[in-house]
């Protein structure tokens, strides 16, 4: 009887032995495929012209499989965020001060073409309405201006208000 309890002992550890064996394998196979598939991504353009990307192989669509390889690994919770040891900007940051630069360059301009604008409004406001017109010279000493200065001035002015001031 004794000989029996261990001869079933013995086939009962090998059948458990196989057991784990079967599923450790089946474990690896399964993670093995799992790491497999992970490294494809599928890529496709559907009829609007939107083109896709998924890690999951879509049903009924015409895919391009992109391989990612093993350094490619995600290298925290923001993929999009530069390295800390980066002294120099991105592409696009670099864009981003450009387009500032020159909105600040525009603005500038804008705020000096206003201002001769408005010049040019006061000097046609005091040169056009008066036939007499005098202004201070070189000398300090008190002149009148001619009419055909003082017309050809407002018409210079009025030249620059049309094709510089709204």
């Amino acid at each position: 009887m004794i000989g029996f309890v261990l001869i079933t002992t013995d086939v009962i550890m090998t059948k458990i032995n196989t057991a784990l064996s079967l599923v450790l394998i089946f474990g690896l196979v399964v993670c093995g495929a799992a790491v497999a598939q992970s490294k494809q991504m599928y890529s496709w353009t559907d009829e609007n012209g939107v083109v896709h990307f998924t890690d999951q192989k879509p049903e009924g669509e015409a895919v391009k499989i992109i391989e990612i390889p093993d350094s490619a690994t995600p290298q925290g919770s923001n993929p999009y965020q530069l390295p800390d040891n980066s002294d120099e900007p991105s592409a696009a940051q670099k864009r981003r001060d450009e387009i500032a630069q020159n909105r600040q360059q525009r603005a500038k301009e804008q705020a000096e073409r206003e201002s001769e604008c408005t010049k040019m409004r006061d000097l046609v406001a005091n040169l056009e309405p008066h036939r007499r017109v005098y202004f201070t010279n070189e000398d300090g000493e008190t002149e009148r201006m001619d009419d055909v200065v003082r017309t050809d001035r407002v018409a210079e002015a009025k030249a620059f208000i049309a094709e510089n001031c709204d």
